[in-house]
C-alpha cells in the first residue's frame, strides 16, 4: 500500500510540472494545491526514507522511490518559490 501511495504522489508531482509546461496560464488555479501536495509529498518521502520496506518489498526499490519522491517534492517547492518571485500575478485569487 505504501508503494502505491508513493507512486501516486510521484505521478501527481509530475502532472503539475507537465501542466505548467503545457499551459502556464492556468497554473494560478492550482498553485496552492500544488504547494500543499508538495509539502505532503516532502513529509511522506522523508518518512518513507527513514522507514524500512515491507516484508515482500525490495529494499532498493523502496529507497529509490522514496528518494525520488523526496527530491521531486523539494524541486517542486523550489519551482513554486521561483514562480512566486518571477510571476507573482499567478498568486492572486480573483
Amino acid at each position: 500500500m505504501r508503494r502505491v501511495i508513493l507512486i501516486l504522489l510521484v505521478l501527481m508531482q509530475l502532472m503539475f510540472f507537465i501542466n505548467y509546461i503545457i499551459n502556464d496560464g492556468i497554473i494560478f488555479f492550482n498553485i496552492y494545491v500544488w504547494s500543499v501536495l508538495s509539502l505532503i509529498s516532502l513529509f511522506t518521502g522523508w518518512r518513507a526514507i527513514r522507514s524500512e520496506p515491507n516484508l515482500y518489498e525490495n529494499r532498493r526499490f523502496h529507497f529509490g522511490l522514496s528518494l525520488t519522491l523526496f527530491i521531486l517534492s523539494i524541486v517542486s517547492l523550489i519551482f513554486i518559490v521561483l514562480i512566486a518571485f518571477t510571476k507573482p500575478y499567478f498568486l492572486h485569487i480573483y
